[in-house]
């Protein structure tokens, strides 16, 4: 699929910052004004008149407008967006007009908003304007307007190390992509193009790219029930002989452990962190029961014997569905994280069934 190029911000002032940029999720405004030493910007932000000849009126300069608008891209200054709204401030009663063709034509501003269409480069020039025709410097900015979403990306399904391995391709240059397991999950961002399953709690998993735009594409959906293999694990119940990961992925490539439990039943699963790395987290990914209340612990060894004692628990607590997204590791020191075995547990005390999924990620050592 084709893309339009991307273009850097260009303003006609020297000292005006440079765009700003934000996520799909939180986006960020960028202002565009003239810099604190122009005419069209002093502090009263109000009209100044120049010395006029003898027999001629004075030459009034009208403050400048403010602009603003909402940098979707990966950089904070590339000024490429999918959103084609620019909001004016600074009028101070003043009228505003815009141009979109170098100043051959000029539009009427209303309100304090105008909104480009139509992907590709922009040139926009925007000036205020009073009832005597008197006009302000004119600010003048680029960007590029991108609105179209990529397409789906595939997913190749394969099996190493005993895990499902999914490896994600039709990523365009700079998309990033996630995941989710339901509709009411959060999106999660993927690390490298793959991703490792491990476990019997899952049965769909969702995925989509997001481009350097931030336009999301369609979800790609993968039955997870259907492919079968050896990464389709029920995770032991006993703590003296829990279910052993001695390999792992690759530190650039995320592993979810999925499960369900319920009254009677408890997970216990064997992480081997290798040589030179260390644990960088455990997130809660998915969450669906109607038990709101979980609860995990963690141990180092080759086998979860604390029982109930806490105080030989690397970190313990409960999980629900206000716990999506956050890192079970929160807290923990690196050096209690470092290579070795460490045996997780999860239980579910309550009748009804609970599907987890955790996803977990190594780093190397300095």
């Amino acid at each position: 699929m084709n893309k339009w190029s991307r273009a850097l911000l260009v303003v006609s002032f020297p000292l005006i910052e440079a765009c700003g940029g934000s996520s799909e999720v939180s986006d960020s405004s960028t202002s565009i004004s003239p810099p604190s030493n122009s005419a069209s910007a002093n502090s009263a932000n109000t009209a100044s008149a120049s010395p006029a000849a003898p027999g001629t009126s004075p030459q009034v300069t009208l403050p400048a407008p403010t602009l603003r608008f909402n940098d979707t891209g990966i950089s904070l200054s590339d000024g490429l967006t999918r959103d084609g709204r620019w909001s004016v401030s600074g009028l101070n009663g003043l009228g505003w007009e815009y141009s979109l063709d170098l100043g051959q034509s000029w539009m009427s501003g209303v309100g304090d908003f105008f909104v480009v269409q139509g992907d590709g480069p922009k040139m926009i020039w925007v000036r205020t304007r009073d009832s005597q025709g008197n006009t302000s410097e004119i600010v003048k900015v680029s960007c590029t307007l991108d609105t179209m979403p990529p397409a789906p990306i595939q997913a190749v399904s394969g099996q190493a190390l005993g895990f499902r391995r999914l490896e994600f391709k039709g990523l365009e240059n700079q998309a990033s992509w996630e995941y989710r397991f339901d509709v009411n999950d959060p999106w999660v961002t993927g690390l490298g193009d793959q991703l490792w399953l491990i476990g019997n709690g899952l049965s769909t998993l969702l995925m989509r790219q997001i481009d350097a735009a931030a336009n999301p594409s369609e979800a790609t959906i993968l039955d997870l029930t259907q492919a079968g293999g050896a990464d389709w694990v029920e995770f032991s119940s006993n703590p003296l002989m829990p279910t052993q990961l001695t390999q792992v992925p690759s530190t650039k490539e995320g592993l979810i452990l999925h499960g369900s439990v319920q009254q009677g039943d408890a997970d216990f699963v064997r992480v081997d962190i290798p040589p030179k790395h260390l644990l960088a987290s455990i997130r809660l990914v998915h969450y669906r029961s109607e038990d709101k209340i979980a609860f995990f612990a963690l141990q180092r060894g080759l086998v979860f014997d604390a029982g109930v004692d806490t105080t030989k628990m690397l970190a313990f607590g409960h999980f629900g569905p206000e716990k999506l997204g956050q890192n079970l590791l929160e807290g923990l020191p690196a050096n209690q994280l470092s290579s070795g075995s460490l045996v997780l547990w999860m239980q579910q005390t309550g009748s009804q069934k609970t599907d987890y999924a955790f996803e977990v990620r190594f780093e190397p050592t300095p």
